[in-house]
This record gives C-alpha cells, structure tokens and sequence, in this order.
C-alpha cells in the first residue's frame, strides 16, 4: 500500500501565510512599492499551499491536477458542498465589511482572498457537477 502524502504543513504555512493578510503588520513594500500588495502576495502563496494540502488529503496522492477519475460523490453532494462554500464566503466577506464599519481595521487584501478562494473553490463544484452528471457528462463511462 503506498503511503499517504503529507499536507499537514503545507496547511499550516497556507494558513499563516492567508491569516497575515488579515492583520495590519509592517510589510516590507516590495518592487512595487505597496505594503498591502505584499501582502496579497503572501496570501496567494498560501492559497498554493492550501490548495496542495487540501489535494493530497482529498484524494490521499500526490499531484495539483484532480483527474474526474478521483471524484466519488453523489450529484447531491456537489451542490451542498457548493452552497456551503459560497454562504460560508459571503458570510466572511459581510463580516469582514461589517467589522471594518464599525472601527476594526481589516486589511485591504483580506477580502479579496476570500473571495477569490470562493469563486474557485464554486468553479471546481461546478465543473465537477458539469462533468460528472451535467451536460458535459461522457455517456460512454
């Protein structure tokens, strides 16, 4: 049996490179001059690590590319888990808005990662529902 890949620390550099996008720290500005860029940054290279943790737990191998072979669910199951993750994302965004109306300082790069690691977590349900029971499903398999 080969043994199971592990993505415990990529998780946790993705999530401490994702959660200093949420603090006001003192980052360097970087060639572009912009500390808030940087930060953004660092945050996109934490959702690279999130992404491969998340990858090498779900299907239990190494790889980035989540082949329809892998993919075992009912077509139920897609739209729950894609309702789930957008209402979870608009709810963290309307949080965020509402934490930085009343005073709290929120970063500008904060909401745009979870937002952009919403629409990509709603564009994989749907190609996964596309394919496997949507009009794109192959009749032959």
């Amino acid at each position: 049996m080969a043994k199971e890949p592990e993505w415990r620390w990529q998780l946790i550099v993705g999530l401490i490179c994702v959660g200093q996008s949420f603090v006001n720290w003192n980052t360097p500005g970087g060639p572009w001059q912009e500390p808030s860029f940087t930060r953004g940054v660092i945050a996109l290279i934490g959702l690279g690590f999130v992404y491969v943790a998340k990858y090498r737990w779900q299907f239990h191998q190494d790889g980035l590319i989540p082949y329809l072979k892998f993919f075992q669910c009912e077509p139920q199951h897609i739209a729950r888990v894609s309702a789930a993750d957008g209402l979870a994302a608009i709810a963290l965004i309307l949080l965020l808005k509402t934490l930085s109306e009343n005073g709290f300082l929120v970063p500008v790069p904060a909401p745009l990662i979870l937002l952009l690691y919403a629409s990509l977590m709603f564009l994989h349900a749907a190609y996964a529902w596309l394919v496997i029971n949507g009009p794109l499903q192959d009749e032959e398999e």
